[in-house]
């Protein structure tokens, strides 16, 4: 496919643009990570404060239980230790007075009766002693399970915090991702479109230069790979085919067009270079030729003089032709009826005694 400066520049932009597509993606996907990565975390803080929760309810259930249990019967036993102590009191009482009154007997039953008392009191001492530290000891444990609550709530509000600051990072890469894909989408199809444009383009030129090659008469198989080159000078075209390597490399065939789509020059791959490719009418000899080097156009015929007439080895008398390139190369012939002959190149860059003086150029046609 021929270079094409815009779709070069498209099509680098779309590969930077897919870079930073690339770039935001596997940043969101990290930020997917974190992000559950942070959630498993949370959901384990919430598990252990759930966790912390039912056990400290259960003590304070418990609790709640025990005092609702207890309460009532230390009420009671108040009660019951307070009237057995004022009846124990009142028996001593008693018995002090019948000791001062000498009455042995009643001062003895009455003891015995503060003595019973006492026991009784005692009793209901120890009871209310026991349940009341029930009480303390349900209130001891739901106090132990307090601190375990407050770190779980702890854990879980970091745990929390960390999983919304990755969430709004996994928000941020995301809408990121979306701009970066929308942007790479929109060079993806611009370079789409210019490269459809490009092939249209190269499809018109490839079957403009395969009807150029079929006008000129260029044999089938070579007309997929042609060069074409057209010259704006005179609207002639020079059609290259069938070299080494590619279409215009050694050994190539060379045909050209006049501006009416007359063939003017044929010479098939392999075939030497010479005058004889020149397709004119039979005997007729040229005074100019245009074509007779492939990258330079002649600079003029003659540089010392026009067309001038020279004696011919035979005697006859001939005219010859120079012209001459900005290269300081020349080609010369003799143009004859029998069409042009003693074709020859001189290369004034060298001295008349080298080697190469009248070696062709390396782009010689004739």
């Amino acid at each position: 496919m021929a270079k094409d400066a815009e779709l070069d520049r498209l099509k680098a932009a779309q590969d930077l643009a897919f870079q930073r597509k690339q770039t935001a993606h596997q940043a969101q996907q990290h930020a997917w990570e974190a992000k559950t990565s942070a959630r498993e975390a949370l959901n384990r803080a919430h598990e252990a404060k759930q966790s912390a929760y039912t056990n400290q309810d259960a003590t304070w259930q418990d609790c709640q239980r025990v005092r609702s249990s207890n309460g009532p019967r230390i009420e009671q036993l108040n009660t019951q230790q307070e009237r057995a102590f004022e009846n124990m009191k009142s028996a001593f009482d008693s018995a002090s007075a019948a000791h001062d009154r000498r009455d042995g007997a009643s001062a003895s039953s009455y003891a015995s009766q503060g003595h019973a008392y006492k026991t009784e009191s005692q009793g209901y001492v120890a009871e209310r002693r026991q349940l009341v530290e029930a009480i303390r000891t349900a209130r001891a444990k739901h106090e132990a399970s307090k601190p375990a609550f407050q770190r779980a709530k702890d854990d879980f509000n970091s745990a929390k915090n960390t999983f919304d600051a990755a969430k709004t990072n996994h928000d941020r890469a995301q809408v990121e991702f979306k701009r970066a894909k929308a942007e790479f989408d929109q060079a993806a199809k611009a370079f789409k479109a210019r490269l459809d444009l490009v092939k249209a383009q190269n499809t018109k030129k490839a079957n403009d230069k395969r009807s150029i090659a079929e006008r000129a008469g260029v044999p089938y198989q070579y007309r997929d790979d042609i060069w074409v080159s057209k010259e704006d000078s005179d609207g002639s075209i020079n059609i290259y085919f069938g070299g080494a390597g590619r279409s215009d490399g050694p050994g190539h065939g060379h045909y050209t067009l006049d501006r009416n789509g007359n063939v003017t020059y044929k010479r098939e791959p392999y075939d030497s270079h010479g005058v004889q490719n020149f397709q004119e009418a039979e005997g007729a000899a040229l005074l100019y030729i245009r074509s007779a080097r492939r990258d330079h156009q002649p600079l003029a015929t003659n540089e010392h003089g026009g067309v001038f007439h020279r004696r011919s080895d035979n005697g006859n008398t001939v005219l010859h032709i120079t012209q001459y390139f900005a290269d300081n190369y020349h080609v010369s012939w003799d143009a004859t009826s029998i069409g042009n002959v003693n074709i020859h190149w001189t290369n004034k860059n060298v001295p008349k005694w080298h080697s190469d003086r009248f070696t062709p150029p390396s782009d010689a046609i004739l």
